[in-house]
């Protein structure tokens, strides 16, 4: 049994929602709303939800003082905004689920489907992704924030600066690091362009993602030489690009 809370202090979104939920998840279900997130930690204990849906922006107490204040817990968190902004950077560091209101159907699905798999792991994995999220909303600039990565032998905390280079493998990508083995992650490579291109990487190829810090040459055939001996090609229409951006 899939226990949702879904915390909004917003009545019409917190109903929207509900409904939503009830029309697209399949699997067993039951859902509470609560308007009030202070309310809603007092309840935690009682409901025992493994899922809360969490705005934001609330008057008094936001989404973030509400993890603060309820401790330690077991279950997952999906957070709701109606806003992109700093927040949902710092979210998707640490591997987190968000839904940009007016909600996508196909992406609460999607994050609700994560959930479900989700559910294998222990509070100890929840709780260290909220961790995470927290510090990274302390730190004073993006450039500072750590990346949580998950992969089959659990998740990762790393720095961007640790990170060599990304190389895509169809739904997955491949990381490889300064200082440690490389690991397969279960994400796609344009979601690491998307998050990493603040962070000084460079998408050389449909393929590749590379940290410029760590490029030592670019040769006439086209390939990047990175400072662990790795090269990796860069695509005809990225080359003058590369080049421009190399001797700036």
């Amino acid at each position: 049994m899939i226990k949702i809370l879904i915390v909004d202090d917003e009545e019409a979104a917190g109903n929207i929602l509900k409904v939503l939920i009830q029309k697209h998840l399949r699997a067993p279900h039951e859902i509470r709303i609560e308007r009030d997130p202070a309310l809603a930690i007092t309840i935690l204990d009682s409901y025992q939800p493994t899922l809360v849906m969490l705005d934001i922006e609330m008057p008094g107490m936001n989404g973030f003082d509400f993890l603060n204040s309820a401790g330690n817990w077991d279950f997952d968190v999906i957070f709701t905004t109606a806003y992109d902004h700093y927040a949902i950077k710092a979210i998707r560091f640490s591997a987190l689920d968000y839904l940009l209101k007016p909600i996508d159907i196909v992406d609460l699905q999607n994050a609700l489907n994560r959930h479900i798999v989700r559910r294998e792991f222990t509070s100890t994995e929840s709780n260290s992704l909220v961790s995470n999220l927290m510090e990274n909303l302390r730190k004073p600039t993006v450039q500072e924030f750590r990346l949580a990565l998950a992969s089959s032998e659990g998740t990762y905390f790393v720095s961007p600066a640790e990170v060599i280079r990304c190389e895509g493998d169809n739904n997955y990508s491949r990381f490889f690091f300064t200082d440690r083995k490389p690991f397969l992650v279960s994400k796609t490579l344009k979601e690491y362009d998307e998050l990493l291109t603040d962070h000084g990487f460079i998408r050389v190829h449909k393929s590749h993602l590379v940290n410029r810090a760590y490029i030592q040459r670019f040769d006439r055939e086209g390939n990047l030489w990175m400072n662990d001996h790795s090269h990796v090609p860069v695509s005809r229409r990225n080359r003058d690009k590369i080049k421009g951006l190399l001797k700036g």
